[in-house]
């Protein structure tokens, strides 16, 4: 992920420089607000790197190295445990992340030199937890060097970066062979950024124009033609003309697929109950043309702004309102619940519900840490009540497309399987097989599970997010 910017980066690196180089620098501290603070990792990235003394090569070589990081924390801790006498939980906070950003370094950086990486460390360590801890730092990453340590090949939570609580529900869901391949795919992550193109505002052809114009390399995604891949190598896509003039929103292909399962149909009342930060609304209005009625709901009024804010800058405002609402209020909310009005009367409403974000460790790697057993069963009940409320909302004959980031099956098709019998007679999975696109069913084998009314993507073979979309068909006569 790093190389080219590890490469070039490291040809102004001086030992005569007293003070660390400004990337690590902000690298050190978006990880130690990841790590001690639990900041999310791409904000954290967004606020730091938004630094006019970091140029485009130092972005790329920050972000390399907080993602990469943040990937392998399990496995940079479990080295540390070989070299160090000290406990990794009783080092100073400061210390640890820069010993961890240490190691990553010196073990799989590609061209980082041995004595930049822990020259950097050591300034590093005066500047932020100062000299006392300087020998320490040094001595540890020079035994590494000096001595270096064999990651067992056979123990797939070390070669994947997956702490074994999750390693191990990953080898149950899927077996140890899907586990080790799961594991390694999100470590790969893309350096590219997917972004799905607005029709009402331009054309992929028109796109790549400009792009190629303002020297940004693009090619067209793997399965949906508004899709496109980008290399903004270390430039904020915020800052291109595309995004500002609303040409261009970020998202994943394998969220692209939630509009095509959705099928929608133009002069239908459409809600979507968890809709910040409006990527499926928005991509639902602009496929339409903004020819249907778009209510857009969320718990929180600050993320519903997100919504209001993005619909403004792609041409939806007009057609996408939002409403401030909790998809499952409790007893004391029942008198401010104005989904109450919607009841009976949607042809489609998106169940995109928390979960436990699983299918996104390669871009969301904090998850790696935080993320337990237990926190995964805590979503299950809040799914399950949201599923029950977009069915009460749905008409006869309407759809609800429920979708998820994560590969849990509890999370998935369980809680489907469990709905359906809630709700028996009344709703029924249905075919996807005409709404995907061709060329994700053809190029990964997904037409037995389409045919069924759900699928399962996940990133070792279908290049995309971890992501599962069903659809369900109410029946037009209920008991």
């Amino acid at each position: 992920m790093a190389g080219a910017a590890e490469q070039k980066h490291n040809r102004n690196y001086s030992v005569h420089s007293r003070q660390p180089d400004f990337a690590r620098q902000t690298a050190a501290q978006v990880l130690y607000a990841v790590y001690e603070n639990q900041a999310y990792a791409n904000l954290s990235i967004r606020q730091q790197l938004d630094d006019p003394r970091l140029s485009s090569l130092d972005r790329r070589f920050a972000t390399a190295l907080i993602y990469e990081t943040l990937s392998r924390t399990y496995t940079i801790d479990w080295v540390i445990g070989q070299i160090s006498d000290r406990p990794i939980d009783r080092l100073d906070p400061w210390v640890r992340v820069i010993l961890r950003m240490g190691v990553w370094q010196l073990i799989w950086s590609r061209s980082i030199p041995q004595s930049a990486a822990i020259d950097q460390s050591v300034r590093l360590t005066y500047l932020f937890s100062g000299r006392s801890a300087t020998g320490f730092v040094n001595a540890v990453l020079r035994k590494l060097t000096r001595q270096p340590v064999t990651i067992p090949p056979s123990d797939g939570p070390l070669q994947t970066g997956i702490k074994p609580e999750l390693y191990g529900c990953l080898r149950k869901w899927y077996g140890e062979k899907e586990a080790l391949a799961l594991g390694a795919a999100f470590l790969r992550a893309d350096t590219a950024v997917t972004v799905r193109i607005n029709p009402l505002k331009t054309d992929q052809e028109t796109l790549l124009r400009a792009l190629s114009e303002q020297g940004i390399e693009a090619v067209p995604g793997r399965y949906c033609p508004e899709a496109l891949s980008i290399q903004l190598n270390g430039q904020p896509i915020a800052q291109l003309s595309a995004y500002q003039d609303g040409w261009i929103s970020v998202q994943n292909e394998a969220a692209m697929l939630v509009a095509y399962a959705a099928r929608p149909q133009p002069d239908s009342l459409i809600i979507d109950l968890c809709a910040a930060p409006g990527g499926k609304i928005c991509h639902l209005a602009e496929k339409l043309d903004n020819r249907a009625q778009f209510l857009a709901f969320d718990i929180h009024a600050g993320r519903l702004k997100l919504i209001a804010d993005q619909a403004a800058r792609l041409g939806l405002a007009d057609s996408i309102q939002c409403f401030q609402a909790n998809a499952v209020p409790l007893a004391d909310q029942a008198s401010d619940d104005c989904l109450i009005n919607w009841t009976g009367q949607a042809d489609l409403v998106l169940a995109d519900v928390p979960c436990s974000g699983l299918g996104l460790l390669g871009r969301k790697p904090e998850i790696r840490l935080t993320m337990t057993y237990q926190r995964m069963r805590e979503f299950e009940p809040l799914q399950a009540a949201i599923l029950d409320r977009a069915a009460g909302l749905v008409k006869p004959g309407g759809v609800i497309i429920y979708s998820t980031c994560t590969i849990n099956p509890a999370e998935n098709i369980d809680q489907i399987k469990a709905f359906l019998n809630r709700w028996q007679g009344s709703f029924q999975l249905e075919s996807l097989l005409d709404d995907l696109p061709p060329s994700l069913l053809e190029k990964t084998n997904l037409f037995e599970e389409a045919r069924t009314g759900s699928i399962q993507l996940l990133p070792h073979r279908h290049a995309t997010d971890g992501f599962f979309i069903a659809r369900l068909r109410k029946e037009r006569t209920t008991a």
